[in-house]
């Protein structure tokens, strides 16, 4: 509703500018689906001839349409219920274009979420997520909330600070389509060597050097920043002078900064006159977090991208004694005279030395590596940063979460009258139990991914037609 009343009010240009009016759709009952599945799906079958006339309209003026992206929450109604109908609608309507989706995954923590009915609307969507959609980058909302209080040093993160990690993924993961180069320059291109089969198509990310944007420090927290700089740096000024001997020449007077390196320090003696002498209390404030400069290399980068605290999905991707990598596709942005193919052929040699990565037994250690440039509209405050994509089988942990979840409160019947009022289930519930078995399946696919002989596996993928998830 926020970003609806941004992009259509004349008191906002900017966000107007953003988008064509003429693609904004506002129902005239409004109201949203109140955390309601099953609502969410009868609107979108209500306002069908609107929303897809928008969609043919956009497809007929592309000059080459190669597919489509959907951003949208699970654990919802209008995210998972609308957002559920449309993937059908678009299979349906555009049966040889591809659909990929951003999709983000509810706090796994009840206590901290204010949508009960939340495992029934998640288990609904991802029924439809694996039959429909080709790639799921999921975005976890457990996971995003850990980077942003353990790696930005954040407290009480907001929705803005959480949608500022979301942005900064999904521009990350299309700048090789932006700025095209010699490969992955097509949706097509950069889905296929991730997704070996049809069902394990959902995909986990990871960034590196991670940053807020620079509006978090704007106003009073960038002020409280600036106060707190100038009082330590006279007192760390002083208490080193004293540790030394009376020679504070040497003294490395530091600001921690809210950045996803936790050892990255602002260094106070390069903002003194005398660069051997210790800055004051009198010395200019440190700059903004996101301005300060980490050296990075391609191949620091690139071995931390992988780390579990830089990784958007609460699974445990260090588990290697079971859990295994079925892709990896790396996009180092630098700009050329920063980073050669050089530096990046020896970074892969390096990892592969270690033999830190644990890939499936059945398949090629697949590891691409694709060189992006900087947009030349954004500053970055980083020589180097990575981003990168990646299909593991440890996404079953969130799934069998999720259907623990699910089967918690279905044992009870509990909070199901709302969904009963809709046409879907007014006469029974056997979409929940259809729905379920999709999602099991779809566990059971990622777990005998990580068994030698998975390419003899066969078992019914979930959808009723017997055939494998893998045909």
């Amino acid at each position: 509703n926020k970003l609806l009343a941004n992009t259509t009010s004349n008191s906002s240009p900017y966000h107007r500018s953003l988008f064509n009016e003429e693609n904004v759709f506002i129902a005239k009952d409004g109201g949203g689906a109140g955390n309601n599945w099953a609502s969410g799906f009868r609107q979108g079958e209500e306002h069908h001839e609107q929303v897809i006339d928008m969609i043919d309209r956009e497809s007929d003026n592309s000059d080459s349409l190669e597919g489509f992206v959907l951003c949208h929450s699970i654990a919802g109604g209008t995210g998972s219920g609308m957002g559920s109908y449309l993937l059908e609608a678009l299979n349906d309507h555009f049966p040889k274009k591809m659909t990929q989706t951003y999709s983000v995954f509810p706090n796994w923590d009840q206590t901290q979420s204010d949508v009960v009915v939340q495992p029934y609307n998640s288990v609904l969507t991802l029924k439809r997520l694996t039959l429909n959609a080709d790639a799921v980058v999921v975005l976890d909302n457990t996971a995003l909330n850990r980077i942003a209080v353990d790696r930005l040093r954040i407290p009480n993160p907001t929705v803005d600070q959480l949608n500022s990690l979301v942005a900064t993924i999904m521009a990350a993961s299309t700048t090789t389509l932006r700025y095209p180069g010699y490969m992955n320059n097509d949706l097509i291109g950069l889905m296929a060597s991730l997704i070996p089969t049809p069902r394990c198509h959902f995909l986990m990310t990871g960034y590196t050097p991670l940053s807020i944007g620079d509006y978090y420090y704007q106003n009073q927290n960038y002020q409280n920043l600036n106060q707190n700089a100038n009082s330590s740096v006279g007192n760390n000024a002083t208490t080193a002078a004293a540790s030394s001997d009376g020679d504070a020449s040497n003294a490395d007077t530091t600001i921690p900064i809210y950045t996803s390196n936790k050892n990255t320090s602002y260094n106070a003696n390069t903002h003194s006159n005398n660069p051997r002498k210790p800055a004051t209390a009198t010395s200019q404030p440190p700059p903004p977090p996101s301005s300060s400069i980490r050296k990075t290399t391609v191949l620091d980068v690139m071995r931390r991208l992988c780390h579990h605290d830089n990784i958007m999905v609460s699974a445990n991707t260090r588990n290697t004694t079971s859990s295994c990598y079925i892709s990896i596709l790396n996009i180092i942005q630098a700009d050329p005279t920063d980073v050669s193919p050089t530096q990046i052929h020896k970074a892969l040699h390096r990892l592969r030395e270690r033999q830190t990565l644990r890939f499936i037994p059945w398949g090629p250690a697949s590891i691409q590596v694709a060189l992006a440039r900087r947009s030349p509209y954004v500053h970055s405050a980083h020589r180097v940063t990575g981003f990168t994509l990646f299909n593991h089988t440890s996404m079953a942990e969130l799934f069998e979460r999720l259907l623990s979840q699910y089967d918690r409160i279905r044992r009870r019947n509990a909070f199901l009258d709302n969904y009963r009022r809709e046409p879907m289930f007014q006469d029974n519930l056997d979409e929940f139990e259809s729905a379920r078995e999709t999602v099991q399946c779809l566990v059971e696919e990622y777990r005998a991914c990580e068994r030698v002989d998975y390419n003899k596996l066969e078992y019914d993928g979930g959808d009723g037609s017997g055939k494998s998830g893998r045909e």
